[in-house]
């Protein structure tokens, strides 16, 4: 062993600067791919902030020494690099306005700057349809993984009867616990998972294979009803009809699952008076939505600053709760907007809102074009599945915050794999870490 140690140095010594230099690039480039398919891996999870912040950083720090040292370009080439960059200004200059600058400001740096250099860290360092794939396998195992484990926490060993909503944040009255994490947000990860889920199963010849992804597919599919999110199952069907409608197999399943839809919310007196038109018309969102009106009449131009915390400021909102008709408050007092478009109009303005509908419509735009410049069937079913999995998003959207944590990491990785692929029905996809 000692020997070949010191072959091994010799050959090293022997070996040409920019031969050792090319290596050193490629295990460092290597290692920034691992680093950020750690930290999609872990957006489900609620108490591994130390991981995510490592395996992001870390990548973010060599991706950065790599740019610096010219050993390694950015993609910068994409439609939605200008709306994302004006989006970050328009945020940075609202801090100028905001009600609360400080918070402002720490969230635009600390979460927005996050989230856009995810987008480019995923375009430059997954840049091909198989890195595509990678990444799809990434979210599926992800989301898979951390279902199954909640489902058999929650409802085995917890003892919660199946009625009982698979919401954490609901049934420990904000005691901390390692699958923590609301209902509504487990639905983005759980839709997104199932849609890629689906993609790769009609894709894929090997039996095993094909196993092993019915297997995840009937994992998300699960943890989605059991969540009892309505604008979750709604994105779900709606999802798999867009995508499946389009195969003779897909079109065999899309038949059963409103039938195994119905049958969930059929099964119990609690899913049935949820999903009920008397329930829907007295929800608390009418409430919340009417709140939030108040808050944009005030402040519509820019907002009241991209921060999150005033929003969940009791001694804030309640000059807004108490405008809003009696009939319509909320008893419980929920100041979370529970709207993605309304949560950035009143962070952000009119301005801010009609940023997020630029870049959402030329993500959809760039769909579009990868759909009908497809070189194969698999490309074709690559951009559909993407569509109707960002589609399924929007929808979400409309019923649950989406700006922060684990559903804003998923809004980034649809912009980002729709990049991917978008550049691909271009023209072959460039060295991974090149433009």
């Amino acid at each position: 062993m000692i020997l070949e140690r010191t072959k091994n140095s010799l050959l090293n010594k022997a070996l040409p600067r920019e031969t050792r230099g090319n290596r050193l690039e490629g295990i460092l480039c290597q290692g920034v791919v691992i680093m950020i398919g750690l930290f999609v891996f872990f957006n489900p999870f609620s108490h591994v902030t130390a991981l995510k912040e490592m395996t992001y950083y870390g990548s973010l720090s060599v991706a950065l020494y790599l740019f610096v040292s010219g050993k390694k370009q950015f993609f910068w080439s994409s439609p939605l690099t200008l709306p994302l960059l004006i989006l970050f200004v328009w945020s940075s200059v609202g801090v100028f306005f905001a009600l609360d600058r400080a918070n402002s400001l720490h969230d635009v740096l600390y979460h927005l700057l996050k989230y856009v250099a995810l987008f480019f860290l995923l375009i430059t360092f997954y840049p091909s349809r198989r890195d595509l794939k990678a990444l799809s396998m990434i979210v599926i195992v992800s989301a898979t993984s951390f279902s199954i484990a909640a489902m058999v926490d929650f409802y085995l060993f917890q003892g919660h009867g199946i009625e009982f909503r698979l919401d954490y944040r609901l049934a420990y009255s904000g005691r901390r616990h390692f699958f923590e994490i609301s209902a509504n947000y487990l639905g983005f990860i759980t839709v997104f998972a199932s849609v890629l889920s689906l993609n790769l199963f009609f894709n894929e010849n090997r039996g095993t294979r094909r196993a092993m992804l019915a297997l995840c597919l009937i994992a998300t599919i699960t943890a989605t009803l059991l969540t009892q999110t309505r604008g979750a199952i709604g994105a779900l069907v709606l999802a798999f009809l867009l995508f499946g409608i389009k195969t003779r197999r897909g079109r065999l399943f899309v038949m059963f699952l409103p039938i195994i839809v119905a049958a969930f919310i059929l099964s119990t007196d609690v899913t049935r008076e949820r999903f009920s038109v008397k329930h829907l018309r007295s929800d608390e969102r009418i409430g919340i939505t009417l709140m939030y009106f108040k808050i944009i009449a005030e402040h519509p131009f820019a907002g009241i600053g991209f921060g999150m915390e005033l929003l969940q400021k009791k001694e804030f909102m309640t000059p807004y709760y108490e405008r809003v008709p009696e009939a319509y408050r909320d008893p419980f007092f929920n100041m979370s907007p529970h709207n993605f478009y309304l949560d950035v109009a009143v962070r952000l303005g009119c301005i801010g809102l009609l940023l997020y509908l630029y870049i959402i419509v030329t993500a959809l735009r760039m769909v579009w074009q990868s759909f009908n410049n497809a070189a194969e069937a698999g490309a074709r079913n690559d951009a559909l599945c993407l569509a109707a999995s960002f589609g399924a998003f929007l929808v979400q959207a409309f019923f649950a915050d989406a700006s922060f944590g684990a559903p804003a990491v998923v809004f980034y990785l649809h912009l980002a794999m729709i990049t991917i692929l978008w550049r691909e029905s271009r023209g072959p996809a460039p060295v991974k870490g090149q433009t």
